[in-house]
């Protein structure tokens, strides 16, 4: 019987039968139609909070912008989702120090552009379990030196009527 009950309470996660986080409305998995695409939101102060964490070569600081674990584990249909999440946050973080090195220490936030390439990623797209709404290849704009520069944010998927980052750069 104990074989039995650790057999289950290991299989259910997997089987997206048990959550860690509450599902928001929009990323029910019966939903049959995407619902409306969420509105930016408090995106501006995020960005200016990853363009301070870039500028400090401090990825910790940029965490609250990127997917949190529960909810990649809610959206993940994979046997081990913690290993990929693992890996992406490794990117980010490499990411948000490759940027260190570019991005100047005057930069300011100008603003956050998203791009018009996005849609509903819906069930078993992507190895999903749970839909969402994606937006790929955005924009952090920023000023240094009178002059306006930019870097991207390659992906970013909505959990809620929030956007979370799951990768600055591309996915490698």
């Amino acid at each position: 019987m104990r074989r039995l009950v650790l057999l289950v309470a290991l299989t259910l996660p997997v089987l997206g039968l048990a959550q860690d986080v509450a599902i928001p409305e929009g990323n029910r998995a019966d939903l049959r139609e995407a619902p409306p695409r969420p509105g930016p939101g408090d995106v501006e102060d995020r960005a200016r909070t990853l363009l301070a964490a870039i500028k400090a070569d401090d990825p910790a600081a940029a965490m609250d912008f990127f997917l949190s674990r529960e909810a990649f584990r809610a959206i993940k249909g994979i046997a081990d989702p913690d290993a990929l999440y693992d890996r992406i946050v490794r990117l980010y973080e490499r990411d948000i120090h490759a940027l260190h090195a570019e991005v100047p220490a005057d930069a300011e936030l100008v603003r956050f552009e998203f791009s018009r390439r996005r849609g509903w990623v819906g069930l078993r797209e992507e190895s999903n379990r749970l839909p969402y709404w994606a937006q790929r290849h955005n924009w952090i704009v920023y000023r240094t030196g009178g002059e306006e520069r930019r870097f991207e944010v390659r992906t970013m998927i909505a959990w809620g009527d929030r956007w979370f980052i799951t990768h600055l750069s591309e996915f490698r």
